[in-house]
């Protein structure tokens, strides 16, 4: 698994929301408008610093995931294919809180195996 960034273990744990937060572009009124400031406020990390601009270029796989019953195991767009599973649990933190548990269970599981999950 590796170390994890200090700034992305914060971003899990605080889920700091933008507080200038632009409007939601057209495209991607599909997610809920009250989801919208913590997207923009995870452009912080350096690895969703395009993520707004990435998501209104693949608006419609972004719909996909976001409407998937268990987006937590469901293939990302292809601009966010390549997150680690620590990065994915910050996009469900984001946008999908409720599939959120599972994504953790599935992480502890990987970085330090079952016996933590039982």
């Amino acid at each position: 698994m590796g170390i994890l960034a200090q700034d992305e273990v914060n971003a899990l744990i605080l889920k700091e929301p933008a507080l200038d937060v632009p409007n939601q572009p057209e495209s991607l009124k599909i997610i809920n408008e009250v989801l919208w400031p913590g997207i923009v406020g995870l452009q912080r990390i350096k690895v969703f610093e395009d993520l707004v601009r990435q998501m209104e270029n693949e608006a419609l796989q972004w719909k996909k995931w976001y409407a998937d019953a268990n987006a937590e195991s469901c293939d990302l767009p292809r601009a966010y294919g390549h997150l680690q599973l620590f990065q994915r649990l910050l996009l469900l933190r984001t946008m999908r809180p409720d599939r959120l548990t599972g994504a953790l269970t599935e992480y502890v599981r990987e970085a330090l195996g079952n016996a933590f999950i039982e």
